[in-house]
């Protein structure tokens, strides 16, 4: 080593003035040794490069199967019936591989549902509407820009690159179920093309693609979505979701949850944290996460997310169940939701998956319903469609309050007693004798205690309905079931007065929120 090597040296470890060894500034530019890399290991390590792949020989021969018009002329596209058929359009012998869909039409998303069918089985393991296939769910003609699927052209123009292998052969169908778009016309026109690898040897580690369209309107109350469900030996790479509300404000309280094997391997913190993003959604696209299409958060606003496993797979050996808390932000309990979901999941599996009912109609292609799927106590009375009979109070009779979630009917009847105040309901009364009866009333912060009374007596104790609100942030809880065991009715019209007198020390007001009442007469 030279003696300017060897002063370079030093200074690089940080030899400082002072030190035991002391050396002079350097009063000229001493160069550094030329970079070189250490000796390689006696076996060559190689990591995966998608572009090194491109130097080495390739062991398949390519081709295309798609809808060129046959007689010539440039009308390039295959019809698609729109009376439910299924329209074959391409039919590839193996084995091979599937390795990219280019498609446009004019229409939308849930217009065409694709299906796929692998080594001659009679079912398919790919069904899903043309839309979700591709990455952008509700039949929203959106851009999207993920790894494995793209949409440009405002969403018309649609690319997968799914890999999709198989031994023997691979029929690809589409059909047109019954739509608004589809319902005016005799045909979809759809241009096409499907390129394809084919092999000189059956693939030995073959896991077969499967995609399979789910929908949920209303979901079940008390349960949880279930967005993707399969049997068999393979590995999740991802979903499409799609969402449509029916009551104003975020929906997406709701945790995902995904059972592996039969065990609960994941809990999520929140459905747009699952999807990786947070605080709610905007529109975005990225390789492996994004949101393609967002209309807002109000009743009827329709919004499609996706999130692919492409880095991260997960294994199962026997089953997978991906599921969702419908859950928005109003409620205080999960699963009470009543917006719409929609879901293309995607996996890879062994075997061909076993036979799933055959999606014969897509229900977001019906008329939107904005009251489907609402809640009602069982054999309830509702408040809000009682008779007033009287009231007295500062701010007028009872009023009916709206949109509120975990309430039968979603209403209840909202009465400021003032401290002093009261009202009376007509109730009906199938027979005379004693019933039981159960009051749901609301509970907030600014709730008084309730005194009843009918038919002029009063009934049992008084009721507080004030809710300890601390760091809770729903201003609305559930209703909560008080009962009576003892009632005196009478057969026909019956009259219930509900009183505020008095309020719990720390409640803000002298609120009642009524929801519904439940008889269950005794007889005579």
């Amino acid at each position: 080593m030279t003696k300017k090597h060897f002063i370079w040296c030093l200074i690089l470890a940080g030899v400082a003035a002072g030190s035991s060894l002391a050396l002079e500034r350097p009063t000229e530019y001493v160069q550094p040794p030329e970079p070189e890399p250490v000796p390689p290991p006696r076996r060559t390590l190689e990591t995966f490069n998608p572009l090194q792949e491109l130097a080495r020989s390739q062991d398949y021969s390519a081709a295309r199967a798609s809808s060129y018009q046959r007689q010539g002329g440039p009308r390039d596209n295959t019809w698609i019936p729109t009376t439910g058929e299924e329209t074959t359009l391409a039919d590839i012998r193996g084995p091979g591989a599937i390795t990219h869909i280019w498609t446009t039409h004019r229409g939308e998303g849930r217009d065409l549902i694709i299906r796929i069918y692998w080594d001659g089985s009679p079912h398919p393991s790919v069904e899903v509407p043309i839309g979700d296939l591709f990455g952008v769910a509700m039949g929203i003609n959106a851009p999207a820009n993920a790894a494995p699927v793209q949409a440009s052209s405002e969403g018309r123009a649609r690319n997968c690159w799914w890999h999709m292998p198989f031994n023997r052969s691979a029929r690809i169908t589409a059909t047109a179920p019954h739509s608004e778009n589809n319902q005016s016309r005799a045909t979809v026109p759809l241009y096409f093309y499907i390129d394809y690898r084919t092999y000189a040897e059956p693939i030995e580690d073959l896991n077969y693609f499967h995609a399979r369209f789910l929908e949920a309107d209303p979901p079940e109350r008390g349960k949880p979505v279930t967005l993707v469900e399969a049997e068999g030996d393979g590995h999740f790479v991802g979903i499409v979701m799609g969402h449509r509300c029916r009551m104003d404000g975020w929906f997406g309280e709701g945790d995902d949850i995904i059972t592996v094997d039969g065990t609960v391997s994941f809990l999520g913190t929140g459905t747009e944290d699952y999807f990786c993003d947070a605080w709610g959604f905007r529109v975005f696209s990225s390789p492996y996460h994004g949101c393609a299409f967002l209309e807002g958060r109000n009743a009827g606003d329709r919004l499609s997310v996706y999130r692919f496993h492409i880095l991260d797979p997960i294994p199962f050996r026997k089953s997978f169940k991906f599921q969702i808390e419908h859950w928005p932000w109003i409620s205080s309990l999960p699963n009470t939701g009543r917006g719409y979901y929609s879901s293309a999941g995607f996996w890879y599996q062994k075997t061909i998956h076993k036979a799933w009912p055959r999606l014969e109609e897509i229900l977001s292609n019906a008329p939107w319903d904005p009251d489907k799927g609402r809640w009602n106590v069982q054999g309830s009375l509702e408040a809000e469609e009682l008779r007033i009979v009287s009231f007295r109070g500062p701010a007028g009779p009872p009023k009916i309050q709206k949109s509120l979630l975990n309430l039968s009917g979603d209403h209840l009847l909202l009465f400021n007693a003032g401290g002093n105040g009261e009202f009376s309901l007509e109730v009906p009364g199938e027979e005379e004798g004693s019933a039981a009866v159960t009051f749901y009333f609301g509970r907030a912060a600014d709730y008084g205690i309730v005194e009843i009374r009918v038919n002029g007596k009063r009934i049992g104790d008084p009721i507080d309905t004030f809710l300890k609100k601390e760091d809770l942030t729903r201003q609305v809880w559930p209703p909560r079931a008080y009962r009576f065991p003892d009632v005196p009715l009478k057969k026909g019209i019956n009259t219930f007065q509900f009183s505020v007198q008095a309020k719990n020390p720390e409640s803000e007001g002298f609120m009642i929120g009524l929801d519904c009442l439940v008889i269950e007469p005794k007889g005579p």
